[in-house]
């Protein structure tokens, strides 16, 4: 643990991030772009398999064991389909047991607990997401330290909304407006019969 604490002040310190409090169950989504996941030290007796579900059919891409070891994603939207805005949803396979557990709300895992603590940063070479897995059914002890990766590159913590939709919708808005507006000023200027003085 205090190995992992130490990598994790030492990738802070090496770059210009921001870091926010971890979040259970937080969310991340690919924004474009390259995304690294790197292992690191994890203290469990069971070894897990990472794996992103996002994809067609789910991706495996690293073992819990294998710290210290990156694996390259590469640009998700052509090599895998996923596009830009689309949820990245990565969980574990924890071999010993054979149970399943993906990030986000509990709802996604067999015993409906979260068992992902995520925390996230941005920085200068791209934004960072350190996931800490509980590997036990049932959420275990609660330490979230069970299997630990990085993900480097495209990603964001928040769905973005892309700009063309933004901006159809702030003018389909104004044009409503426009319409509402035109109507009613239409209305208060009728005719107002003059009395003639005869």
């Amino acid at each position: 643990m205090a190995a992992a604490g130490a990598l994790l002040l030492g990738l802070i310190l090496s770059s210009s991030v921001a870091v926010a409090a971890p979040i259970l169950g937080q969310q991340i989504y690919y924004e474009g772009g390259d995304v690294q996941v790197t292992v690191l030290p994890y203290s469990a007796s069971y070894t897990s398999q990472l794996i992103l579900f996002s994809t067609p059919s789910p991706l495996v891409i690293a073992i819990s064991s294998q710290v210290g070891q990156t694996f390259n994603l590469g640009n998700l939207a052509p090599l895998y389909g996923i596009a830009p805005g689309s949820e990245l949803i990565f969980g574990i396979l924890v071999l010993n047991t054979g149970n399943t557990f993906k990030m986000g709300p509990g709802g996604r895992n067999p015993d409906g607990v979260e068992h992902v603590l995520v925390d996230y940063a941005e920085g200068d070479g791209g934004d960072l997401a350190l996931l800490g897995f509980e590997d036990l059914f049932g959420g275990g002890d609660h330490d979230y330290n069970d299997a630990n990766f990085q993900i480097l590159g495209g990603i964001g913590n928040v769905r973005r909304v892309s700009e063309p939709s933004s901006l159809t919708l702030l003018l389909f808005g104004l044009a409503a407006l426009a319409a509402v507006f035109g109507s009613l000023f239409r209305a208060t200027r009728r005719q107002i019969p003059v009395p003639s003085s005869k």
